[in-house]
């Protein structure tokens, strides 16, 4: 035991009750036996988390109009009664066995000297959940064995429902994301992590903001079992220039029904976009839409064409002289 109980025991003594009592009282005694239940139970907080503590307190409640309970032992017992499953390999290393409960600073047992006919008692234990407990919900029995006033053993079962959760944790990684210019699509991932014990389900992915257009703003991932990492990627066209500020979003599901959100913000300056004419071919490293500058030599400057023009002059120069001279020996005849 982990901590002492100082209890008092009543014994009465079997041999006195037959003789204050013949055995038809006895047999009637036997036929009303009180009946000893759990009339309610209450957790605090209503959803145990893996890990940490939690209270417990049950209500015994004697059902009988007419006959006391006596030397009353309640035990929790440590062999649950049922018990989740572990599911997928990602839980391979959480457990669901009986030693997912302990009690704090007490034993798992209870002790009531007496418990008169329609009366009740409410007993508290405090007591500590395993971090690497599966979630889930945990069936627990409590045995319960009392007497009655002559001394006849009883012995019942009462089952309590334990729901275990396990921390659902999403972290996201670096948003990847190059230099970007306005109307130029450029591809954006950002990687996601289940960091959490516990499988995640309706996983769903957005991307919001202003400023820029995407071609596709969400993506349904589904089912995000622990340990596994998925990846949302998208296009973004910036639609103005300067800094853009978005969000990633992811929101899920854990284990028992709880919705959650995560958000990843980004930001990143948008520079000018080239026109078609300033824009350079990476092949031939000329300006787009540039007229093609010819490398060959112009005419004006070939050598070839000056060369040929002095050959025609002086060929006028010599026909005319040749013309000239028949003239000039005529008139000196």
């Amino acid at each position: 035991m982990m901590g002492e109980e100082n209890t008092q025991y009543e014994t009465v003594s079997n041999n006195e009750i037959a003789e204050e009592n013949n055995s038809e009282n006895t047999q009637s005694a036997i036929r009303n036996q009180p009946k000893l239940i759990i009339s309610d139970y209450d957790l605090s907080p209503s959803m145990v988390e893996a890990g940490k503590d939690f209270n417990l307190s049950f209500t015994l409640y004697n059902t009988n109009s007419e006959n006391a309970i006596y030397n009353l032992k309640v035990t929790i017992d440590q062999t649950l009664a049922a018990a989740p499953q572990t599911s997928g390999q990602n839980n391979a290393n959480l457990t669901s066995d009986g030693s997912v409960f302990t009690p704090i600073g007490r034993s798992n047992t209870f002790y009531v000297a007496s418990l008169y006919p329609w009366e009740w008692t409410t007993k508290y234990i405090d007591m500590n959940v395993l971090p690497n407990a599966n979630p889930g919900s945990y069936v627990v029995n409590l045995t319960m064995e009392y007497e009655d006033y002559w001394g006849n053993q009883y012995k019942t079962q009462e089952s309590i429902g334990i729901p275990v959760t396990q921390e659902a944790s999403v972290n996201f990684g670096k948003v990847k994301l190059d230099d970007i210019s306005m109307g130029v699509p450029n591809s954006v991932s950002v990687n996601l992590y289940n960091t959490g014990k516990d499988n995640l389900n309706t996983v769903m992915c957005r991307v919001k903001g202003d400023g820029f257009s995407v071609d596709e703003d969400e993506r349904f991932i589904g089912n995000f079992n622990a340990g596994s990492q998925e990846t949302f990627s998208f296009n973004l066209t910036p639609e103005k220039e300067g800094k853009i500020k978005g969000k990633i979003e992811i929101t899920y599901k854990d284990s028992t029904g709880k919705e959650h959100t995560d958000v990843k913000d980004f930001e990143k300056e948008v520079s000018q976009s080239f026109d078609q004419e300033g824009m350079i071919d990476p092949e031939t490293g000329e300006m787009i839409g540039e007229a093609p500058v010819d490398s060959s030599p112009s005419l004006v400057t070939s050598p070839f064409l000056w060369i040929g023009l002095l050959v025609l002059v002086a060929l006028i120069i010599a026909l005319i002289r040749k013309k000239e001279n028949p003239k000039k020996t005529r008139s000196l005849s």
